[in-house]
């Protein structure tokens, strides 16, 4: 059991680190499809063939696959925990290197979504990499925005079908436009957060594809 500070700590790391993490994934979806309007026309022919209109519900997340994909691709471009730390518990082997019992692993599920042994075009932004197939064909841990093993992000399933039913809800009445100045970068600080404010303009939409 929990006591009731660690009942707290354990309610406000879900309330913190929950609200952040998908707030800065859509913020990127947002600036991704802003950028790769052939992507934002499959985005919406969805949404309008399986919603056609009416604000989306839990039931019909597994109906939305291509706006599941979209968050798949935007967190392997953008992975709001952009590196963890794991310690290790024994003397091994890793590639030919020796790891000493003790040390502590840092590893970043950035760097590894963009290596190109992995990925082709690593750097594009293609959500069909997430169909079935290529993910079945993939290795397990080319992908792991949400870590894994035991120690895996808890609140990887919820934070999925949030950003899911999110972006399909603005999406259905709106287009997010980017204001033009610059590139933005990523700033790897405590999440992979824009350099800058992603200024935005609302096209509204009729909902039609």
């Amino acid at each position: 059991g929990l006591t009731n500070q660690e009942l707290r700590d354990e309610v406000l790391t879900f309330l913190g680190a929950g609200n952040e993490t998908t707030a800065v994934t859509l913020t990127w979806a947002w600036y991704l499809l802003s950028t790769h309007p052939e992507v934002e026309r499959k985005l919406h022919a969805e949404l309008h063939d399986i919603l056609g209109g009416r604000l989306p519900t839990a039931d019909d997340v597994p109906n939305l696959p291509y706006t599941r994909m979209i968050i798949d691709e935007t967190l392997r471009l953008y992975p709001a925990a952009w590196a963890m730390s794991r310690g290790i518990v024994d003397d091994d082997d890793i590639g030919g290197y020796r790891i000493r019992k003790s040390a502590i692993m840092i590893l970043s599920p950035y760097v590894t979504h963009r290596r190109p042994d992995l990925w082709d075009s690593p750097e594009g932004f293609d959500p069909e990499r997430f169909t079935p197939e290529k993910v079945a064909a993939r290795p397990r841990y080319a992908y792991f925005p949400f870590g894994g093993g035991p120690r895996q992000c808890i609140g990887n399933t919820f934070a999925l079908m949030e950003a899911q039913l999110v972006l399909a809800t603005v999406a259905q009445h709106y287009r997010p436009s980017l204001v033009p100045g610059g590139t933005v970068l990523p700033d790897p600080i405590f999440t992979l957060r824009p350099d800058r404010p992603v200024m935005m303009t609302l096209l509204p939409r009729d909902g039609s594809a």
